[in-house]
């Protein structure tokens, strides 16, 4: 006998797979606003049980993402899972192979037939278009049923990846896409690629965010198709009223690493504002200035909080964000929105006392710079950064540092002491 079998809509060419073994079979329904459709699960015999009971949860997710994005885009057949004997899962069309059943698996399987399914990375380069998508869809599964705490623990558990190395981008390199463990990496293409979305969505808003992933889906020169990178940058800069997002997709898609920043504050007396200058370093040289909102939480002394957010464009920025009241300490990015590592607030008016016993000299200078400084105060490190943020000098204390062989312009010295950090600008001819 020969059974033929035909999708009613075009699919992915290698999401197509065969599975053969005496399962049990059983479904839930999804009402899908009166056009009802199965989820279908194909069960090993001695896993019914186990499998019974996990796999309802399916019919709530689906909802979620059809409220988010759009209704399932195969709602005129069917969904559902057939377990298999290898870890993880595979997003085929319309049944998604299962090796477990996992609330965070069901969500990222199912999140790839919207992020993966209908629409296909058209590139092994744009790898992330598929992975980075269906890791974030689980972070939102995480958000919207157990919670922000949850959902920030989410966060920072990516980002604690993300950071584990100082390299690597979202977008693969074209000499790696021949490497199965570049392309499919859980720390670039899955985790950096799902916090990115994440840093998107707080840049645009909620509204602009989806409504530019509902757009991107339903665009009709990749639906059911395949897209790259420039197609969904296309239809979220659309969606935001024609924002330009080259510089935040060359910085975190496809630019390398990430930012390590300092932010440097004081208030004076009875200001109800505070000066903040925010500083950055970054870990990997192909990416000279990452742009991004920060995030900063500001506690007072009588317990008043107050979240800002700075849109931080240039090294060494200024803002004097108003805050009404006295300033006991700020946290940087306290709810793990931005992707960064090894971050420093310089507290208080400390910094700026210090500023007044720690003198670099001369300034300007072309060569030989000199510090001077009270014997009480010790001294750590030196660094130098350039105005792009780069580190081009790190070493222990000493009296003095020849400048000579650096470009003319601002020299920025980070120096790292018992009573804090001090930021000096100093110009070099």
């Amino acid at each position: 006998k020969t059974t033929h079998y035909r999708h009613q809509y075009p699919i992915p060419a290698y999401l197509i797979a065969i599975a053969v073994t005496n399962y049990t079979v059983y479904s839930h329904t999804v009402a899908n606003n009166g056009n009802p459709f199965e989820i279908v699960n194909y069960i090993y015999p001695e896993d019914i049980s186990y499998a019974q009971s996990r796999t309802p949860i399916t019919v709530d997710i689906m909802n979620l993402f059809a409220d988010l994005f759009e209704p399932y885009p195969y709602a005129n057949e069917k969904y559902g899972h057939a377990q298999f004997g290898w870890g993880g899962g595979m997003e085929h069309t319309t049944v998604s192979f299962m090796g477990s059943f996992s609330r965070g698996l069901i969500a990222h399987e199912l999140g790839h037939q919207w992020f993966g399914d209908k629409v296909t990375c058209g590139s092994w380069q744009d790898i992330w278009l598929n992975e980075g998508f269906a890791t974030y869809l689980s972070g939102l599964v995480i958000e919207d049923f157990d919670g922000e705490s949850d959902f920030r623990t989410w966060r920072q558990d990516k980002i604690g990846s993300i950071t584990d190395s100082p390299d690597g981008s979202v977008y693969v390199p074209a000499q790696d896409t021949t490497s199965v463990n570049r392309i499919f990496s859980s720390r670039l293409s899955y985790n950096k690629g799902s916090m990115v979305l994440h840093m998107l969505r707080k840049k645009l808003g909620d509204a602009i965010f989806f409504q530019g992933l509902k757009d991107y889906l339903a665009d009709p020169t990749l639906s059911y198709g395949y897209a790259k990178t420039p197609d969904l940058i296309r239809n979220m800069e659309a969606a935001a009223e024609g924002e330009d997002l080259s510089e935040f997709f060359n910085d975190w898609i496809y630019g390398e690493g990430y930012p390590r920043y300092t932010i440097r504050w004081n208030q004076a007396g009875g200001q109800s504002n505070i000066n903040v200058e925010i500083s950055q370093t970054q870990s990997h040289p192909s990416v000279s200035f990452f742009e991004a909102p920060v995030p900063l939480r500001i506690n007072g002394t009588q317990g008043e909080t107050l979240d800002i957010v700075l849109d931080n464009t240039t090294n060494n920025q200024a803002f004097q964000p108003a805050v009404g009241f006295t300033v006991q300490n700020i946290q940087f990015d306290p709810d793990y929105h931005l992707i960064s590592r090894s971050n420093n607030v310089v507290l208080g008016t400390e910094d700026f006392t210090l500023d007044q016993q720690f003198d670099i000299y001369p300034n300007p200078t072309s060569g030989i710079v000199n510090f001077e400084k009270p014997a009480s105060i010790n001294v750590q490190n030196i660094n130098i950064y350039n105005t792009l943020g780069q580190l081009l000098y790190s070493e222990k204390y000493s009296e003095s540092i020849d400048v000579s062989k650096f470009s003319k312009g601002i020299l920025i010295f980070q120096v790292e002491t018992s009573e804090g950090v001090l930021n000096k600008r100093i110009v070099k001819e």
